[in-house]
């Protein structure tokens, strides 16, 4: 029998803002939330697509046994990259025309880290 593991949720202060208008640094947070559950989804499409290209047919425990190659893990690494340059592609097109304020240069360092992926 698996022995369950809890990771209980720790307090690190208060949540950094990086807009004027801390409605959009709440919304942010639910499409990135929801960004990162759809992106899980996309690999469970694919991680069931290539179980029934190989058996014909699957079971529940056969997705979940499922380790990627490193070859597949680097298709879906590109997945992921072009699925995150689509997701932010109107913020590094227009960053150039925000407005700066004081929490501007760590929404900078932010972009700058998402162009490296």
């Amino acid at each position: 029998m698996e022995e369950k593991i809890e990771i209980k949720p720790v307090n690190r202060g208060k949540r950094p803002f990086f807009f004027d208008d801390p409605a959009i640094d709440q919304l942010i947070a639910i499409i990135m939330a929801m960004s990162g559950e759809l992106s899980v989804l996309y690999d469970r499409v694919d991680t069931i697509e290539r179980l029934l290209e190989t058996n014909g047919g699957l079971k529940r425990k056969d997705i979940e046994k499922f380790r990627p190659s490193q070859e597949i893990e680097d298709e879906r690494n590109v997945r992921r990259n072009e699925y995150l340059a689509r997701l932010f592609k109107i913020i590094t097109d227009e960053k150039t025309n925000l407005t700066p304020h004081d929490k501007m240069r760590d929404y900078s360092n932010l972009m700058k880290e998402l162009d490296k992926t």
